[in-house]
């Protein structure tokens, strides 16, 4: 799958995550109570060196920097996606990590970003994400943003959503 080293609009630019970005995506992640963890293995140390190489390796994984153009100027989060198919991409989370530019209403602004990434430059028809049912917050972003809740997962420390958003063109 094209990895695109940088994709923006008036408000954002999405930047292609670099070696260097694995402290900063590692702080952001640990201070998010419903973020998943970066790497694949949460409890097992990783050199940035040997995450970033796998990174490199896996054509079907993109991650990027989300740069906030106008008010801050700086990288404020990140969003990870996971290419299933030519049909289908997992939206595996994103975070607004900087704690300045939470509560500022990004995340809305953010995901219509990521589904112009997955519907128009990818052209994939879906996208799937997991969200812990508890997490009213994202859900109701999601929600807004057109995603649907498709199934239900059982767990036993916490519920989760199955929810997929569909691209309208492809209808």
């Amino acid at each position: 799958m094209k990895k695109y080293s940088v994709l923006e609009n008036q408000e954002f630019k999405f930047r292609e995550i670099k070696r260097r970005d694995y402290n900063l995506i590692k702080k952001w992640y640990k201070n998010s109570n419903d973020a998943e963890s970066i790497s694949n293995n949460s409890t097992k140390r990783i050199s940035p060196r040997k995450w970033y190489k796998d990174y490199k390796k896996d054509c079907d994984l993109l991650i990027y920097i989300i740069i906030e153009k106008n008010i801050y100027c700086m990288p404020i989060g990140a969003v990870i996606l996971r290419v299933i198919d030519e049909n289908n991409v997992e939206l595996g989370g994103y975070v607004i990590g900087e704690s300045s530019a939470k509560k500022q209403g990004y995340g809305i602004k953010v995901m219509k970003l990521v589904q112009k990434i997955i519907f128009n430059k990818l052209g994939c028809k879906y996208s799937y994400l997991k969200v812990n049912c508890s997490n009213r917050p994202a859900v109701e972003t999601y929600i807004k943003c057109g995603y649907k809740i498709n199934s239900f997962i059982e767990k036993k420390n916490h519920d989760m959503y199955i929810m997929r958003a569909v691209n309208k063109t492809c209808t």
